[in-house]
């Protein structure tokens, strides 16, 4: 089944089951791939929905950081719970070893790159399964 699909059939059994956390946040996922098809004016790829799952998990992210500084506690944790529910969706992410693994094999293929050169490889080869930030920090430790 594809994500999609996935997605409009977990937001029918949240409906039914009158989940109203799960069924706004996959009101607002499914709204924004819309949006999205909308935009580029045909059906959305399997990497296309990945994106934008991947891009309401960042805002849920940074509403998070703005509402703890501001001291809105309840109002991060809503957010947080979202941001829970989003990951479902997400393919599993590389853990650490497996990020310094692929950064050596990038080091050795390319020593004389410079970091944002190799950040970019390193991403590119992880296929969007490895945090960006994560391999940012492992890729400056090991030029440094």
């Amino acid at each position: 089944m594809a994500l999609k699909d996935t997605i409009q059939a977990d937001l029918t059994a949240a409906l039914k089951s009158r989940d109203d956390l799960k069924l706004q946040t996959l009101r607002l996922l499914s709204s924004a791939i819309h949006n999205e098809e909308i935009a580029q004016g045909k059906e959305l790829s399997e990497s296309d929905v990945f994106v934008i799952v991947k891009r309401e998990m960042k805002q849920r992210k940074e509403a998070i950081e703005s509402y703890r500084s501001a001291g809105r506690d309840e109002t991060a944790d809503k957010e947080e719970a979202e941001m829970k529910l989003l990951e479902v969706y997400l393919p599993a992410q590389m853990s650490e070893a497996e990020v310094i693994a692929l950064v050596e094999e990038v080091l050795a293929s390319s020593p004389d790159g410079n970091a944002g050169q190799i950040i970019g490889v390193v991403m590119k080869k992880a296929g969007g399964n490895a945090d960006g930030n994560l391999v940012a920090k492992i890729v400056n430790q090991k030029l440094s």
